[in-house]
């Protein structure tokens, strides 16, 4: 049976607040939560190299479209891992030209002397479910010690920060869109090739603006709730409706519900576990760059895409839907969309 993952990892969460719940003292409650983070940090070192070796072989002689999904991970990580173990490191900056699936897997594997083991996909998922439980005991642990760390540090009041930089957003969405499209008009695939490719640089593209809006929003609501420091939806690239937006879901309020009044902003977010990252005043123009830059290369390399989409489905191609969309990993409405967008609006 696959393992809930998100069931496991908010029991893993669970078991840390209850024990650390009755720890009041901040300087002990800071001593009992390292102690489960570095208990946690040792069983994700024992347990990762093994997790990879599993999930790479399980990926290479048992693929199947959604098998990325009994181990708790995106499809284009659980590529990577297997092309890490044929090829070594994959480089998340080559857009342009990224390893793709050998036609042969099963032969690939066994070229490169990847072991087999019997029941590998059970096996690859058992230790990711150990693996994901390390790793969330890890995560709860760091929460509860910035935490405590920080209600030392303010004493219920505000740190004053200078003001984030303020970068230039449109120039920066400008170049990223620049690169890709120049990328791919010098460029020499054929038509199934550039498909291929601009559907990888999507999935890349669109997963490293997934992780760094996380990463953004952290950075914001840490400066937000914690700091003096206002304006903040300029350092950011979103409108001051979007820096609201953000600071609800860290409080866990509704689309419309009135944030608290700023003096009481910072109690309200330690209560609801909103960390406080010490250097987020640099990180947040860093990340919004990163941010924004991600989104334009998506936004670019969808164009690419489409339009390769298009392509083969017209004459002399003739690609049916389905296999484009297998080709490009996504539902077939997505693919309805581009070809006939008539027939879906």
């Amino acid at each position: 049976m696959t393992i809930d993952y998100d069931q496991l990892r908010e029991k893993a969460k669970d078991e840390v607040d209850s024990e650390l719940a009755d720890v009041q003292d901040p300087f002990e409650r800071r001593a009992a939560a390292e102690g489960i983070r570095d208990r946690a940090y040792g069983d994700l070192t024992a347990l990762k190299e093994k997790r990879k070796r599993l999930i790479a072989s399980a990926a290479l002689y048992e693929y199947t479209p959604q098998l990325h999904e009994r181990f708790g991970i995106k499809r284009l990580q659980m590529k990577r891992l297997a092309m890490d173990a044929l090829h070594g490191l994959v480089d998340r900056e080559d857009t342009i030209n990224p390893p793709g699936w050998p036609a042969d897997r099963v032969k690939a594997a066994r070229r490169a002397r990847i072991a087999h083991p019997r029941n590998v996909v059970v096996l690859a998922e058992e230790i990711t479910g150990r693996y994901e439980y390390a790793e969330a005991r890890h995560v709860a642990a760091l929460a509860h010690l910035e935490a405590a760390q920080e209600a030392v540090r303010l004493a219920g009041g505000r740190i004053r920060v200078p003001a984030p930089v303020r970068p230039d957003f449109d120039t920066v969405r400008e170049q990223a869109r620049d690169k890709v499209l120049k990328e791919y008009a010098k460029s020499s695939f054929d038509s199934e090739e550039l498909l291929r490719a601009a559907a990888e640089t999507v999935d890349r593209a669109e997963e490293d603006a997934e992780d760094l809006l996380v990463e953004r929003d952290a950075a914001l609501n840490s400066l937000g709730f914690y700091t003096t420091a206002t304006g903040l939806y300029y350092s950011a690239g979103i409108s001051r409706e979007g820096v609201i937006r953000a600071q609800r879901r860290a409080l866990g309020l509704s689309r419309t519900a009135k944030l608290p009044p700023r003096a009481e902003q910072p109690a309200v977010a330690r209560a609801a576990g909103v960390a406080f990252i010490k250097d987020a005043v640099i990180r947040l123009p860093k990340i919004a760059i990163a941010y924004e830059a991600a989104e334009a290369r998506r936004l670019a390399a969808i164009e690419i895409r489409d339009a390769a989409v298009r392509t083969l489905h017209a004459a002399p191609y003739a690609w049916p839907r389905s296999r484009l969309s297998e080709v490009i990993g996504r539902d077939h409405k997505i693919v309805d969309r581009i070809v006939a967008p008539d027939e879906t609006s």
